[in-house]
Order: C-alpha cells, then sequence, then structure tokens
C-alpha cells in the first residue's frame, strides 16, 4: 500500500502500557520505511512490555521516556516535538492516557506533549473490553473526538489472555492509512486565499439595545482554524464573540450586517473561497435612535426593514462572472426541521457550491453547543447525512468537501 503523505513527515508516536505495545514496535518500523522521521515517546508502564532499544534501533532516533531527566537536557522535550512534529500518533492508547488527555493532566511526557502538540493526533485506543465500554472512557473519548483528535479502533478480536472482545489494538494498516490521511490535509489548502465569516452580527436599536441572530462563532472559528491548519490563508471575518481567533489569520471585526457587507465584498474579490458560517441577522430597524430609549416611555413603536443578503449577492455576481477567482461558494442554514428541504433551496436559490444545513433548537444541536445535527449538500446532489457531530469535526467535513472541488476545478 502506497502512503504518499509519510515521506519526510515527522512523527512522534507515543507508547502507553499496555500489552499491545509491542505491536508499536511493527508501526515504528513501518512509518520509518515509508520514509517518516520517527521519534518515540514511551510511558514507564510501557517498559515494562517492550525495551526503548527496539525503537531506537527501529528507527534511528534515541527515545524519550522521561519529563525531567536526570540530566539537564538540550532542548525541552515536550514542547520541542509537540512544536516540531507533523503529527502526534498514541499507539495504544491506554484509559489512563485518554483520560489524562481529556482533563488536561500533563504528569508524564506523552500527556505533557499531547497538551502542547501544535500539530493533528491520531490515537489507537487498546484495552479490555470492559476498560474500553465503560462510561468514563466514552466520555473522555467523546471529548477527544469533539477537540479534533482521531480515533482509529479498537477493534473486535483477541485481548490478553484468554479475553476475546472489543478492546483489539486495530491493524496496522489502519492505523497507518489514518495517519497518511491526516498527513495529507496538512497542505490541503496551500496558496489558497479562503474567507469565513463567523458570529451574529447585532443592528442597534439604541446605544444599548439591538436585535440579531443568536451566534457563538463557534462554528466559524472552527473552520477557520482547520483551514489553517491545511494551509490556506485565512480571512475571517467575525462579528462580535469572546472567542480567540487563530494566529495565523487575518481579522476583521464587524458589527452589523452592512458592515459584514462590506467586509465580504473586500475579502472576496481576490478569494478561491468564501463559507458564510455566519448568523447575520435578517432583519435590522427602519430607525436607529441616538440616544437610550427610556424604559418609562414604554416600549418603542419598532418598523423593521430586510437586511442585505450577502450570500445572495455573492452568488449572483460569481453567476454573472463578476468573481473569476472565486471557486467555491459555501452556504450554511440554520433550521428547527426539514434540513434537506432547505438545504436544497438555499443550494439553488444562492448559486452554491456547497450548503450546510443545522439543527437548531434540540438540546443537543445549536446555538452554543460543541455539537450539531448536520448533512452537508454540493451542487451535484451529494447528500453526506452526519447526524450529531462535533464542530469540529464538521468544519473538517466542510473543508474536505471544499478541497474536493478545487481538485476536480484544477
Amino acid at each position: 500500500m502506497v502512503h504518499k503523505n509519510l515521506a519526510g513527515s515527522k512523527i512522534a508516536l507515543g507508547v502507553c502500557g499496555g500489552i499491545a505495545a509491542y505491536k508499536a514496535a511493527g508501526l515504528a518500523r513501518d512509518l520509518t520505511q515509508a520514509g517518516a522521521d520517527v521519534h518515540v515517546v514511551m510511558t514507564r508502564s510501557a517498559m515494562n512490555f517492550i525495551g526503548p532499544i527496539t525503537f531506537s534501533t527501529l528507527t534511528g532516533n534515541p527515545v524519550r521516556s522521561e519529563l525531567f531527566p536526570p540530566a539537564a537536557p538540550s532542548e525541552i522535550a515536550h514542547t520541542d516535538l509537540g512544536r516540531t512534529s507533523d503529527l502526534i500518533l498514541i499507539a495504544p492508547a491506554t484509559a489512563k492516557t485518554i483520560a489524562k488527555s481529556a482533563h488536561g493532566v500533563s504528569d508524564d511526557l506523552i500527556s505533557a506533549l499531547l497538551l502542547s502538540a501544535a500539530c493533528p493526533i491520531v490515537m489507537a485506543p487498546a484495552m479490555h473490553t470492559e476498560m474500553w465500554r465503560n462510561e468514563a472512557t466514552q466520555h473522555n473519548v467523546a471529548v477527544l473526538i469533539g477537540r479534533g483528535i482521531r480515533m482509529v479502533g479498537p477493534e473486535v478480536g483477541a485481548l490478553a489472555g484468554p479475553d476475546v472482545g472489543i478492546g483489539r489494538l486495530a491493524e496496522a494498516d489502519n492505523i497507518i492509512r489514518a495517519v497518511d490521511e491526516e498527513l495529507g490535509r496538512r497542505e490541503q489548502l496551500g496558496g489558497c486565499s479562503l474567507v469565513v465569516t463567523a458570529g451574529g452580527t447585532r443592528e442597534p436599536i439604541d446605544p444599548m439595545r439591538f436585535i440579531g441572530n443568536s451566534s457563538s462563532g463557534l462554528m466559524g472559528y472552527e473552520l477557520a482554524f482547520e483551514a489553517v491548519r491545511r494551509g490556506a490563508r485565512v480571512t475571517l471575518i467575525t462579528g462580535p464573540t469572546h472567542l480567540i481567533p487563530p494566529d495565523a489569520a487575518t481579522v476583521v471585526n464587524v458589527t452589523t450586517a452592512a458592515e459584514m457587507r462590506v467586509a465580504v465584498a473586500r475579502a472576496v474579490s481576490s478569494a478561491s473561497v468564501l463559507v458564510m458560517a455566519a448568523a447575520v441577522a435578517d432583519w435590522r430597524p427602519v430607525r436607529n435612535w441616538t440616544q437610550k430609549l427610556s424604559k418609562s416611555d414604554g416600549p418603542p413603536r419598532l418598523a423593521l426593514e430586510a437586511t442585505p443578503d450577502i450570500l445572495a449577492e455573492v452568488g449572483e455576481s460569481r453567476r454573472a462572472g463578476g468573481l473569476p477567482e472565486l471557486k467555491v461558494l459555501v452556504g450554511y442554514c440554520a433550521e428547527t426541521e426539514g434540513l434537506k428541504e432547505a438545504a436544497v433551496r438555499k443550494l439553488e436559490r444562492k448559486h452554491l457550491d456547497l450548503v450546510v444545513a443545522n439543527l437548531v433548537g434540540a438540546k443537543d444541536s445549536g446555538v452554543g453547543l460543541p455539537t450539531l445535527k448536520a448533512l452537508i449538500l454540493d451542487r451535484d446532489g451529494n447528500l453526506d447525512d452526519l447526524g450529531l457531530v462535533s464542530k469540529k469535526e464538521l468544519a473538517r467535513r466542510v473543508l474536505d468537501g471544499v478541497a474536493g472541488r478545487l481538485a476536480v476545478g484544477k
């Protein structure tokens, strides 16, 4: 099997203390033979199952195991590896390491490495069936998946002793395939100029009050972070939010729909991709009082008018040939029912390449929550019903779709 993204990559391989630790030697060998520069980090428990000399012989690199080694090192192992690795692979990932990572504990070299990581992380869990099925483990796994960590396995098969069940370390080919796929995303959008909008707009009534759509901005920010990870030049146009944007993004702060319209028009003129994830207010007051309204005077009579439909304007402009550089246009729609029907209508009406329809108003899906029930529809009629998914994973899937359309258009 050819793994085209492994050659020249730097991979930190974390080996935890379980019976499957011996299988990590085969992974280290296969990754090294595929051209990866593999640096192994072991827990003390892992050394009960396999020695570090095996890994240093197979990879040609020294093995790290101590967070505080006896001799002062020339580098800080966890931050150096976290900063310079292209990917971190934990195989086997034990219940203990998964739990520590989920809760931000860093009391050994592997857990500290995971906390300082600035690259994709793949985990291949391995443990007894009862441990894997335990509610605490399943919760911790869900937390890590929600943060964008990719889990491979476990699989069903022979475990330690006479036991058989789910919990067996995934086959090496499956793990390496996942690593190769994650590495392939690194520069998937390299050279691409991508604009993403995030957050809600606020349409003022007076200096203290406004109307708008509910939005935490989380979806748009996850898209921005993922696009940066894939090598895109990102412009993030954001309504008011408490979120911290990616350092590498160009950030344009706006408040009203009119301000967002101007910012989008300016940014999209030279962009390859526009993803409109913002919850732009649909209406605004016709009148904006310059002085704060007094509550004692009673509620004001508000006359509303529609805000500009930014996405429709961009779609129509591109259809008319006005945006030759814009290759992919993505819209979002938030609905309380009928996701597919709404997606079809928006895709056609606004001349989109992709539309993401997500459910709002449910206890596990909506504004301010880390998860959404969502589907992705493209203009070729391909439908991907994702069900309940984290916003981080949804961002990955959306940008997979964007990358696919860019590749086809080359």
